[in-house]
């Protein structure tokens, strides 16, 4: 017993001098840099879905990686499993009441899911970001909207081998697919729409062939503007202008002037493709919204899409404030797709006025991301993802109700009975159970999230529409949809407003103060803007914080946002990430060409040359004003050249997402799209815009040149590793299969490299596995202690025991793979010991405590393991590999302290009470 006490003496000394480790460190003194997570706000399409036997529902949980399956048998949903698909899952559909099939948005694929067993068989690659998938033809086919490929690509669910048919869309981010009731038609809704509206460049609006023979910028009220000038204002600079086709086939401005003459292209505006699901041929509906959320078929057939109509077409943010977009269904027979129909789901609305009392707002929807019909009484039930509501409307689009559930309610589904709606709330991880009868929340039940603080305390300034705007309907999302851009222009200025003086860094010698009077500028996303300030096109906002008076003059709220609101937002803003770039290659190098706009082709890491070496603009290479070709390509100076065409100073664009902006080009008549790149949209294609201003050399060598710049422009990547979310499925069948091992190399190889992170997961012996990759080949099991070969895994794989690969960005593989709540404790241990893998509050500890040898009894051989991992607990783990230092928090007070000490020798020694 001396003996003892002196050891327990010499430990509770090495405690009190620092060396004592709280349990939440311990858990990541395993690990902290391998519990991280990634937010791409990836967007809900289809999340949520009744079987077709009606006991059995499914929705996505896009932050934690599965699918959520509940039995929803009884009066209330009850949860049943969690299911490992892919990165960020945004649509579930089922093609039987025992197969579901779900849309991983980051990982490009489609998982097929055997719900009975809730196991992973087959994995099918897409393309990149794919949105949603449904069922139609005969015979049956798989319709899967391939979102930045402009596809929807046609598999056969007998052979997913085979390759997919392709139908290309004429259309921008085609998502959301719903089905004719007899199956013989698809409907792909187009996101990025667009609503007929594009801009006159700077020079042209300086035509004298224009309506106002050259005034530039052109007023907006008759001969004035509105609202008037502020005296004294220095001269506007001169800018571009939008215009919008109307019904005749004219492109007015908000003036009532025809520029028809000055505007040489075309833009489709096309909000819905209809594909025959037979021949796949594809006709369109459009002019209804500017950008199309949700759609769904109303028991005669007629399809209805809700979404968003932008007002871009009129200028100045005064004129703009709370009314810059609607909320509206657009409707169509599709036998008729050429004659639609549009209604206001906000009803109440006047827009005569730019701020309701409160307790009108709260009767206004926002932010619609999903609508279903009733087959019986014909009544359509439309969620508001910012308003948090479920609305329930007539045939006609006419208001009856208000439902509240959730926050950022986005998918919606009937049981088969009709009897009850399943809503999926997104922003707090759970699911909404509707009487239909009563049209009232009957349960609500949430599921595992591991969404960190910062986001779920920010998003509501991004999204919430009641909170913060003057009629209830707007935000900051409504043009920065999903934290990204509407791909419209916008002219913000304010000819009442007041000059800006110049504060940043200025490329020349010196920057003009910036005009209230700015013109168009292309909404521009969100994502990755925080550490790159100052923001804006112009620079002109310092911080995000510097938008805070956008909430008022803009969105018409009551108040700004309180600074300690505005670090939340920012907060929440700088988890934002672009996704992985699709023109690069797996392992993140670049092709080997890409297709120009110029034609032919171009290579990018040609381009990378010329971008660091090429003299374009004043003898100075692209890296001299945009930065280093692997980082955000800023450098964050001004740029006021004080030229013709550069009349005001203009941040040095950042190029992470080019390749999201194409679909406009000057010199089509068929442009998907009215905005293409530079602030105010002066170029429809990067060829065009290369093709001004810079010197290249002369004749086909400089052409050649401009095609590599454009490549690489195309490629700039640096948020996300290209092969982040990339899987490979083996099943037993394929376990030799070249290409399969050959891919599988590839993501160990690149793993091994440590730019991502690898996981496994899937079933081994017929027991749910996960695994995290080590190196040299090596994974770690769900187990402490345990290690797997990738080889051995791959070659164990069998029917009803497949094994899924996958490439996760660094920092996330061991939550990813094996502690998904991230709490230290590995998943399979947690299993063992009765605790929950998917609740950090729920651990092996109490289970397990004092026993520090880990061989399921406490007795004096634990007492210099228990001493080890109060002091030591780095050395303890290599001592005792399969064990937890935690399990000598016998106090169960959370922490590995010296007070445990006279617990373990009272209770767990001298007490025997110990686990």
């Amino acid at each position: 017993m001396l003996h003892l006490r002196n050891r327990l003496r010499t430990a509770r000394r090495a405690a009190s001098g620092g060396l004592l480790i709280l349990l939440a460190a311990a858990g990541a003194s395993a690990a902290f840099a391998q519990t991280g997570f990634v937010h791409w706000e990836s967007p809900h399409v289809s999340p949520v879905a009744v079987s077709p036997d009606g006991l059995t529902l499914l929705a996505v949980n896009t932050a934690d990686n599965r699918v959520e399956i509940f039995d929803v048998s009884g009066p209330v949903p009850v949860w049943v499993k969690s299911v490992m698909t892919g990165l960020d899952p945004v649509s579930v559909r089922l093609r039987t009441s025992t197969e579901a099939w779900v849309v991983n948005h980051v990982s490009d694929t489609i998982s097929i899911v055997d719900i009975p067993t809730g196991r992973v068989v087959a994995t099918v690659v897409t393309g990149d970001e794919p949105a949603d998938v449904a069922f139609a033809g005969t015979p049956q086919r798989a319709f899967v909207t391939v979102s930045q490929l402009n596809q929807v690509r046609v598999f056969d669910p007998a052979n997913l081998s085979a390759p997919p048919a392709i139908v290309n869309i004429t259309g921008e981010d085609p998502r959301m697919l719903a089905v004719s009731a007899d199956g013989s038609r698809v409907y792909a809704a187009i996101f990025e729409s667009a609503n007929a509206t594009t801009a006159i460049r700077q020079q042209d609006v300086a035509s004298p062939i224009g309506p106002y023979g050259g005034v530039n910028p052109p007023p907006n009220a008759g001969n004035f503007f509105s609202p008037p000038r502020t005296p004294g204002l220095p001269p506007a600079p001169p800018v571009a202008h939008i215009v919008q086709r109307d019904v005749l086939g004219r492109w007015m401005d908000d003036n009532g002037r025809d520029w028809s003459a000055l505007v040489t292209w075309n833009v489709l505006d096309r909000d819905v493709a209809v594909i025959d699901a037979n021949t796949l041929g594809v006709s369109y509906a459009g002019g209804m919204l500017s950008s199309v959320m949700a759609l769904g078929v109303r028991p005669n057939g007629v399809v209805t899409a809700v979404g968003l109509d932008a007002t871009n077409n009129i200028r100045f943010e005064p004129n703009l404030q709370s009314t810059f977009v609607r909320v509206k269904m657009g409707s169509f027979d599709p036998i008729n797709p050429s004659a639609v129909g549009t209604v206001d789901l906000n009803p109440h609305l006047t827009y005569a006025v730019r701020s309701i009392p409160q307790s009108q707002r709260d009767q206004s929807i926002g932010d619609p991301r999903g609508v279903v019909w009733h087959p019986i009484s014909g009544l359509g039930f439309v969620t508001g993802m910012g308003s948090n509501t479920l609305i329930v409307i007539d045939s006609n689009g006419a208001r009856l109700n208000q439902i509240e559930v959730g926050q950022g309610p986005t998918g919606v589904a009937l049981t088969p009975d009709s009897a009850r709606l399943f809503v999926v709330n997104k922003f707090d991880a759970s699911v909404s159970q509707i009487d239909v009868s009563t049209e009232t929340e009957t349960a609500r039940v949430a599921f595992h999230d591991p969404t960190p603080t910062p986001i779920r305390l920010g998003r509501p300034l991004l999204y919430n529409t009641r909170e913060f705007s003057g009629l209830g309907h707007v935000s900051c999302a409504s043009c920065h949809i999903d934290g990204r851009t509407d791909h419209l222009g916008w002219d913000l200025g304010n000819p009442a407003g007041q000059m800006k003086a110049f504060n940043q860094t200025c490329r020349q010698p010196v920057c003009d103060d910036w005009h209230p009077m700015k013109g168009p500028m292309v909404t521009q996303t969100l994502q990755g803007i925080i550490g790159v300030e100052p923001l804006h096109w112009r620079g002109d906002r310092e911080d995000l914080a510097a938008f805070a008076p956008a909430f008022v003059g803009l969105m018409g709220a009551d108040l700004e946002p309180s600074p300690a609101e505005m670090q939340a937002f920012e907060d929440f803003i700088a988890t934002l990430r672009i996704p992985p770039n699709p023109n690069r290659n797996i392992d993140n190098t670049f092709p080997a060409s890409l297709p120009s706009s110029l034609g032919g082709a171009g290579n990018p890491a040609v381009g990378v040359n010329l971008y660091n070496t090429l003299p374009v603009v004043g003898g100075a290479a692209c890296v001299g004003c945009h930065g280093p070709a692997n980082q955000s390509g800023s450098n964050r100076t001004i740029d006021d050249p004080n030229l013709p065409l550069a009349p005001q100073p203009l941040k040095m664009a950042q190029l992470r997402n080019m390749h999201e902006k194409t679909g406009w080009d000057r010199n089509s008549q068929t442009s998907n799209r009215g905005f293409g790149f530079n602030h105010h949209s002066e170029f429809g294609t990067l060829g065009q815009l290369l093709s001004v201003g810079f010197a290249f050399a002369p004749g086909a060598q400089g052409q050649q040149q401009r095609r590599d710049i454009e490549a690489l422009m195309l490629c700039f990547s640096v948020d996300t590793h290209a092969g982040v979310g990339q899987q490979v499925t083996f099943n037993g069948p394929n376990n030799n299969d070249a290409a399969a091992i050959n891919r599988l190399n590839l993501f160990t190889t690149i793993a091994n490299g440590g730019a991502v992170g690898l996981v496994a997961f899937g079933r081994v012996a017929g027991e749910d596995r996960g695994f995290t990759y080590l190196s040299a080949g090596t994974l770690l099991t769900d187990r402490i202690g345990q290690t797997v070969t990738a080889a051995a895994l791959r070659t164990g794989a069998a029917p009803g025991n497949e094994i899924t690969f996958m490439l996760v960005p660094a920092g996330t593989q061991r939550r990813i793979g094996v502690d998904r709540d991230a709490d230290g404790f590995l998943d399979g241990d947690e299993r063992d010991s009765g605790s929950d893998p998917a609740l950090a509050q729920s651990t092996p500890v109490a289970a397990n405590r004092g026993d520090l040898n880990c061989d399921g009894v406490v007795n004096n051989f634990d007492i210099d393991p228990f001493v080890l991992a109060l002091v030591n607990p780095g050395q303890y783990g290599i001592q005792f590999p399969g064990c937890y230092a935690q399990y000598a928090d016998v106090d169960l007070d959370g922490a590995v302290t010296n007070f445990d000490i006279d617990v373990f020798v009272t209770d767990c020694l001298l007490g025997e009470s110990c686990p």
